[in-house]
């Protein structure tokens, strides 16, 4: 069950896709890992309120897993994300009467935007797993197979380390790596999404 996670960072959204429309959860899990946190920063912006952009984002991705028989992804898994998120807070605003708040040219904005955000966001990842590569070698590998699903003991058991020593290298991990996402938020745009990812890391 392990091994199959860990091969689905390999697969392409919509080979992804494919596999979550044949029931495999394993594989909608990697597409919520591969896009909450891009999507939800995308619903930050337009709502402004954290609470709700989390709640709006989970109910798309229950919707896409209870749904996932009937959706037909005529594009990319990514377009077809996207217009379903331009489409929920289109419907959030309404249901809310805000619809004066909403942006008229939001479609025009969005396109405006796209490409810039594709970048920043590219930006984003490279300075994650450049901070990923970065680790000493045995804190790496500590943090990727804890990041693949294992847990602490069972990290232990692969690396014949005890658990104690595995907790002292995520901790590293953890630690180096938020202070260089705080340095790349200092000069980019996704301060609120790198508030984000270090949530991540205090469960470990």
């Amino acid at each position: 069950m392990r091994t199959k996670r860990i091969q689905f960072k390999e697969f392409s959204d919509e080979e992804l896709f494919f596999e979550v429309k044949l029931d495999n959860h394993h594989a909608f899990e990697e597409l919520y890992r591969r896009y909450f946190y891009r999507i939800l920063n995308d619903a930050f912006k337009r709502l402004r309120d954290r609470d709700q952009s989390e709640e709006l984002i989970q109910e798309l991705f229950v919707n896409i897993w209870l749904k996932r028989h009937q959706i037909m992804v005529a594009k990319t898994f990514d377009a077809y994300l996207h217009t379903s998120l331009r489409n929920a807070v289109i419907s959030f605003f309404r249901k809310n009467d805000k619809v004066a708040e909403y942006p008229a040219n939001y479609t025009e904005q969005e396109d405006k935007q796209a490409t810039y955000e594709e970048i920043a966001y590219n930006d984003l990842k490279t300075a994650y797993d450049q901070s990923i590569s970065d680790l000493p070698e045995k804190c790496r590998i500590a943090y990727e197979l804890f990041e693949s699903g294992m847990s602490i003991q069972e990290i232990a058991n692969t690396t014949n380390v005890s658990p104690k020593t595995i907790e002292s290298h995520l901790l590293k991990a953890r630690n180096t790596i938020r202070q260089q996402l705080r340095d790349f938020s200092a000069a980019s745009s996704f301060t609120f999404m790198i508030s984000l990812l270090e949530q991540t890391f205090d469960l470990i």
